[in-house]
């Protein structure tokens, strides 16, 4: 049995009738002809022939029925606006009826029994599908692009109540068929006399109309007896549902493509007899039945009973349904199929004809010519009639004079003209479509070949013809690919194509058997989405659907998913938000859901992971969640709305990655500027919910949202007591911890205790450590936590003895984590227990996080290892208790501090013991780049900078340490007038400290004060800051270079520029500290200038080598030493560096002592300011030798530095400080480390297989190489002195200039031989405007030189002419002295001249004056 054909292929019936037939149906209550014998359709068990006269048997045969006239009507409309309409009129049906069909399937996915109708009809299909389906099927308007719905037969029909039926029957009959020409002629003409009960034509006449008819029109003809009209109306017969039609075009004439016929007069045997119209009803041409549930029907839809369970019935008697079925049997039995099978079977003599003679004519040829002949065209031979072929005019006068014809004629397609056309749809393609219906697929299939391969389609319907394989997807693609442009395969398709592609569909889906669709070799549900193509209309978003119902059936759920959300977002779009909701729940529901794996139970276990805990996929859900909850809103479901953009507020991917505040500040401007979804979530989520707050405030309460993503960090979440509380860096107040660890290691074994403890009324903090999850700015107000006693029975209420702050307006930005303090205060002693935090997210909805933290794995028992089990979780608790040892400490005046540079400024500290117990030692641990003195009472007076400032001498030296080690703790003296030795409970002291303000910027002075009640008690600690800002006023420029004059050795250049605004700054006094030089300066008044704002003061001074200097062996070779232990990988002794002594010069104002560096804040200040830079030079030198064994490798000071402090005071203001400029080196030096470097070098060590150890050592031994203790630098210096202008009488002869040349050694350890040679460089040619000298005497002169010794060498120049001589022709050769303790190699350097102090003289002839 061959399968069933879709009904779009089944052949297509016109029907003609007279008016007295439409009068008849109406009177009767029955709808149209067409839609009553469409009621009986298909057929049962019908047999057809092939042409090899093969019985077919079709369990159902299919036809369809429509009007003639209508047909007409709707062929002339253009194909293009009549396929818009389609899409539009499916489009506007689909909307008008999805929310009917969307609450059947949610009732039925509900199970709910109310939905009406059978149990589970939507299981297998889907009413959209259906509906579009119905509308694709129920087309029957022929098309130029294929014959289905071209007529294959056309049924006249009259009625006996007509007043002449034979001539009624003849003007039907000679009435032309209004077709478009490219309509295919070819169709059967049937004969139909219906003889209703009510006629006044009695049976025998009736039976002689019928035989006249027979004689006069062929055997195509039938008479109908009708019991028709019947009072009362028979009771209602169920019938099969109607397929919906499209609407008759709108009247204009611009929407026909070809003009139909002018209206032609009626004919007076069309003329409908005056018949009462009592019982008529008014019925609709097309009713088009509901493709609801069972049970509901189209209101629409007139004739259709109200008590069919069907939703569609036809009220006729028995008789009439057994003659109506009997006739329309007999005509597709006994006509229609005979007719066709006669057609075939010509039709495929003609193909085969065509078929054969080429072949053997274009062998001959081939054979004699050797070329191939092209495949012939198919010629279309006239239509085979019996009998002759009359025209027009010949078919009336026919009928006039009642001649015996053939009923098989042609239909004439008569254009407005009255010219004959052929179709445009080939007699080929017509046979391969007449076979299809017949079951001769054997037939059709090699005919739909032999049409594919020439282009003519065939494609679309070889999938329902063949079995299945991968071809048939090859011919589906190619069906489609025809459509659209082939130059662009994403080419929009134009409607008419679009609406060919969804007839495709829905044949492919109809006609295949299901299995063989949606097995794995077809994939029938692929062809639905090519079919769909690029088209965003309802109907093309309908298939995609229907793709993704049959992918979810075959288990295929991403696929399906994917195509539920595109159809989803497009029928959204389109306006159908009920569809489109329900689209895109099924599209949620299949991502979230879980596919099956097959794992063992112990991967699940050995990953820590649920295999529950599946949240589907998140880069897909949120936009599907979010484009429910818009649709939500829109549709009035605003608490749906709030809940699904609730639920999309899940955060970042990756919850470790936050940003800081450093770098928040630094990119806030970046990331408010970026897009991002969570910022669209959270503003609809803001609108939605005020709106549903405001308007349903009692659901709102009962609704119980809950924020999906929590702001607080349980683990970072901490308890800090009074003694722990600080601020600014937490890594310097470790590193303030560990130099006290290291300052108390040798002195004690007690520790520094932290405090565990609140005491009561005593503030302590909650440090609630707040992450936002999300890339969007959020607000939290009302910030707090719930507190409550441990040993209280109600965990929900607070104690009223506990006083908890409440945070409000906290701002988080996008990403970032933040520690927000709360502060608690107990009021008597308890146990407290932190359980939550609380807050307002938004300020609209409440949060509770938990703050408890889970507990331990439990392994104890063998059932807690084979199954998870954990300890109880554990809460943050607090144990508040009577205060014991408490300081409390700050600062007198705790206003903003802004500091000039170099300032120094008076702190006062307030200290008070809280506790319950005395005080008898405090330490205070500083900053290691602070510079703090504590002042003594005694001594307040005498230590202070300004008090300093009395007369004093102008040179003084210096005993320094030379060590880089930090500052010990400060003791704090805690008597009082009394003798007391301790601080008792209650009372207070105060600090006074002297800062110096040396570094510029924001600073914070942090102090660490350590206390304990007695010795051999742990210390307890309190933590104090004081942020201040220094501002500079000063920018400070030192240079130094070999002096060329004989009275010093070195010439030091000090730039001072006052880069503020303020006119009262004066300089009062420079010093230079140095161990090796001392300055001289006789320019004191230019300290005590007014240095004027945006100005630059110019302080030179002269540099001479110290007379009581201790030299610079000692601590050359402290320096080697140590880093001779660093290059053989030892570790340095502990020793320290050789102590030195420091020549401090003091230069101020004329007339006034100088501020003396030697008392104890002075030393302490330019001590601590230049470990600060030492430090910060060894460190940066230095990288891969560890910080803490800086203090015993490298000294203070450097031997050869010089370093300039420089002293300033506002006047009126009573401020004043002092600057600090190290960093000079003068002096020679002669690359000391050399041969420990070259020696370490080529020892042979112990090779590493890690190359990071290897380029440490490099780097270790570059540094050094490099570093200020390995300088080299030539130790001569040469001044060249002369007269710069000679007179001269050269009448006497030539003159003779004498010329000084004074060789320094500025090499504080070696001695130098040196060898000046002059005349030993080649004249310039370049210059023309000096003379070269030419030498009197000796040219090579040799001396040795001291260290910080002189010698002078004279020479004389011999002038024979007037003219300007230049002295730039010498060069000076220094080797420097060596012996076996300086560890320095032999070197030697050469010198010239330098160009930037040429010297020259000018000798003037007097004879001519």
């Amino acid at each position: 049995m061959p399968p069933t054909l879709p009904v779009s292929l089944s052949p297509h019936i016109c029907v003609l009738a007279s008016p007295d037939v439409h009068e008849l149906f109406e009177s009767s209550g029955l709808p149209p002809i067409t839609q009553t014998l469409q009621s009986f359709v298909p057929l049962p068990n019908v047999t057809t022939r092939t042409t090899s006269l093969t019985s077919v048997v079709h369990s159902t045969f299919a036809l369809r029925f429509s009007d003639l006239v209508d047909t007409e009507n709707s062929a002339h409309e253009d194909e293009d606006r009549r396929a818009a309409r389609t899409m539009d009129w499916i489009s506007a049906r689909v909307s008008n009826r999805a929310a009917d069909w969307v609450r059947v399937m949610e009732a039925q996915a509900s199970g709910d029994g109310s939905a009406g109708g059978k149990e589970g009809i939507w299981k297998e299909k889907t009413p959209w599908w259906e509906e579009l389906r119905r509308c694709v099927e129920g087309d029957c308007v022929p098309n130029s692009d294929e014959g289905w719905n071209h007529p294959a037969a056309i049924i006249l029909t009259v009625s006996t109540r007509a007043v002449n039926p034979l001539q009624a029957l003849q003007d039907l009959n000679t009435r032309p068929v209004d077709f478009p020409p490219w309509v295919e002629p070819t169709a059967l003409r049937y004969y139909l006399i219906i003889h209703p009960a009510n006629s006044e034509l009695t049976d025998p006449i009736a039976e002689a109309l019928f035989n006249a008819v027979k004689k006069q029109y062929g055997l195509h003809s039938y008479l109908l007896p009708l019991v028709l009209p019947a009072d009362p109306l028979p009771a209602p017969v169920p019938v099969p549902a109607l397929l919906p039609r499209l609407p008759p075009p709108p009247p204009p004439s611009s929407a026909f493509d070809t003009p139909p016929l002018a209206p032609a007069p009626t004919p007076a045997g069309l003329v409908a007899p005056n018949t009462p119209r009592g019982l008529m009803s008014p019925m609709p041409r097309s009713p088009g039945p509901s493709v609801l549930a069972p049970g509901h029907r189209d209101t629409s839809s007139q004739g259709l009973s109200q008590t069919s369970p069907t939703g569609y019935a036809l009220r006729l008697s028995e008789a009439d349904i057994q003659q109506t079925g009997k006739f329309v049997r007999e005509f597709v039995v006994m006509s229609l199929i005979p007719w066709m099978e006669k057609y075939v079977i010509d039709w495929n003599e003609n193909f085969s004809s065509s078929r054969r003679l080429p072949s053997r004519l274009f062998s001959s040829t081939r054979r004699l010519f050797g070329s191939a002949a092209p495949s012939p065209a198919v010629t279309t031979p006239s239509t085979p009639v019996h009998g002759p072929n009359p025209s027009i005019s010949s078919v009336s006068s026919r009928f006039r004079t009642h001649q015996t014809n053939s009923s098989i004629t042609s239909i004439t397609s008569v254009s407005s003209a009255g010219t004959l056309v052929d179709g445009t749809v080939t007699q080929q393609r017509r046979l391969a479509e007449f076979a299809t219906m017949l079951g001769d697929y054997k037939l059709a299939t090699s005919i739909w070949e032999a049409l594919r391969k020439e282009g003519r389609g065939g494609s679309d319907v070889l999938p329902l013809l063949l079995a299945p394989s991968p071809a048939l997807s090859l011919h589906a693609a190619h069906a489609l690919a025809v459509l659209r442009s082939p130059s662009n395969p994403h080419f929009q398709s134009p409607g008419h194509a679009q609406l060919r592609a969804l007839s495709y569909a829905v044949r492919w889906v109809t006609g295949i058997d299901r299995r063989d669709f949606l097995g794995p070799v077809l994939e029938g549900e692929r062809w639905l989405v090519q079919a769909a193509g690029s088209a965003e209309e309802p109907p093309s978003m309908i298939l995609y659907a229907h793709a993704a119902f049959l992918s979810e059936r075959k288990n295929a759920r991403r696929r399906s998913a994917l195509w539920y959300l595109l159809a989803a977002d497009h029928l959204e779009k389109a306006g159908t938000k009920s569809l489109a909701m329900f689209l895109f729940r099924r599209a949620h529901d299949l991502y979230k859901s879980q596919a099956p794996k097959e794992l063992s139970p112990s991967f699940w276990e050995s990953e820590a992971r649920d295999p529950a805990d599946w949240t589907g996929f998140p880069s897909v859900l949120p936009g599907i969640e979010h484009e429910l909850g818009r649709l939500l809103y829109t549709t009035g479901d605003t608490e749906g709305a709030v809940r699904f953009f609730l639920g999309l507020l899940r955060g970042a991917s990756d919850p470790s990655a936050s940003l800081s505040d450093e770098d928040r500040a630094v990119g806030k401007a970046a990331v408010e500027d970026q897009f991002t979804t969570d910022k669209v979530y959270l503003e609809d989520f803001r609108v939605a919910a005020k709106h549903f707050k405001a308007t349903e405030p009692e659901k709102w309460k009962s609704a119980s949202l809950q924020l999906p993503v929590s702001f607080c960090q349980p683990k970072q979440t901490k308890v800090r007591f009074p003694g722990n509380n600080f601020e600014g860096d937490p890594k310097e107040w470790t590193r303030r911890e560990e130099d006290w660890a290291e300052f108390w290691a040798s002195r004690g074994k007690e520790k520094l205790e932290r405090s565990s403890k609140a005491a009561v009324d005593e503030y302590f903090w909650v440090d609630l450590g707040m992450r936002n999850p999300l890339d969007v700015e959020v607000n939290l107000s009302g910030l707090s936590i719930v507190v409550r006693e441990a040993s209280s029975l109600d965990a929900s209420s607070m104690p009223d003895f506990v006083e908890v702050e409440v945070v409000d307006g906290v701002t988080l930005g996008p990403r970032e984590y933040r520690t927000i303090p709360v502060a608690v205060r107990c009021g008597r002693p308890a146990s407290l227990q932190i359980t939550h935090v609380v807050f307002e997210f938004l300020s609209l909805l409440p949060v509770t996080e938990s703050l408890a933290l889970r507990g331990r794995r439990l392994h104890d028992t063998t059932q807690q290892r084979q199954n998870k089990a954990y300890a109880s979780d554990i809460l943050i608790e607090v144990d508040v208790e009577d205060a014991g040892q408490r300081l409390r400490a700050s600062f007198v005046d705790d206003r903003h501090l802004i500091l000039i540079e170099g300032e120094y400024k008076r702190l006062k500290l307030w200290m008070t013991n809280s506790g319950s117990r005395p005080i008898n030692e405090a330490w205070m641990v500083s900053g290691r780049e602070d510079e703090l003195w504590i002042d003594s009472d005694e001594a307040v007076a005498e230590e202070t900078p300004a008090a300093s400032s009395s007369q004093g001498p102008l040179t003084e030296t210096l005993d320094s340490s030379n060590s880089l080690r930090r500052r010990e703790p400060y003791g704090l003296p805690l008597g009082d007038s009394q003798g007391s030795s301790d601080l008792a409970p209650g009372e207070s002291m105060q600090v006074t400290l002297t800062l110096h303000a040396s570094q510029v910027g924001e600073r914070d002075l942090g102090l660490l004060f350590i206390f304990r009640e007695v010795s051999c008690a742990p210390f307890w600690c309190v933590r104090v800051t004081r942020p201040y800002e220094v501002i500079p006023v000063f920018r400070l420029a030192a240079s130094a270079e070999p002096s060329r004059s004989v009275d010093h050795s070195y010439g030091l250049s000090l730039e001072v520029e006052n880069l503020s605004e303020t006119g009262n700054l004066r300089l009062t006094q420079v010093t230079t500290i140095s161990p090796l030089w001392a300055s001289q300066s006789d320019v004191r008044a230019h300290c005590s200038d007014i240095v004027q704002p945006q100005q630059i003061t110019k302080i030179h001074l002269g540099i001479d080598p110290w007379e009581e200097s201790d030299g610079v062996q000692a601590t050359l070779q402290f320096v080697s030493s140590k880093l001779q232990a660093v290059l053989h990988g030892v570790q340095p002794d502990d020793s320290d560096p050789p102590p030195l002594r420091l020549a401090c010069k003091h230069i101020s104002k004329q007339g006034t002592g100088a501020r003396s560096l030697a008392i104890p804040l002075m030393a302490h200040f330019i001590h601590c300011g230049q470990r600060t830079y030492s430090t910060h030079r060894a460190q940066m030198a230095h990288r891969y030798i560890p910080y803490d064994s800086h203090p015993r490798i490298f000294p203070l000071f450097n031997p050869y530095s010089i370093d300039v402090v420089l002293f300033w005071e506002l006047d009126g203001e009573g401020r004043s400080g002092h600057i600090l400029v190290p960093g000079l080196t003068l002096g020679a030096s002669h690359a000391y480390l050399d041969s420990m470097i070259d020696e370490a070098e080529s020892a042979k060590v112990k090779r590493s297989m890690y190359a990071e150890t290897q380029r440490e050592r490099s780097d270790i031994i570059r540094a050094i190489r490099e570093s200020e203790w390995n300088a080299e630098m030539d130790p001569t210096v040469v001044t060249t002195c002369v007269k710069g202008t000679v007179r001269h009488d050269f009448s006497d002869g030539p003159c003779s200039v004498s010329v000084k040349y004074i060789l320094k050694n500025l090499s504080p350890t070696h001695s130098s031989r040196v060898t000046l040679r002059l005349a030993a460089v080649p004249p310039d040619t370049e210059t023309t405007a000096l003379l070269s000298p030419r030498y009197a005497g000796r040219l090579t002169h040799r001396r040795e030189i001291e260290p910080y010794g002189t010698a002078v060498i004279y020479s004389k120049v011999w002038a024979t002419r007037p003219g300007s001589f230049r002295l730039d022709e010498w060069v000076a050769e220094t080797q420097v002295t060596t012996s076996g303790r300086t560890h320095t190699r032999h070197l030697r350097y050469v010198q010239g001249p330098p160009l930037e102090h040429r010297v020259c003289f000018s000798v003037v002839d007097d004879s001519r004056s």
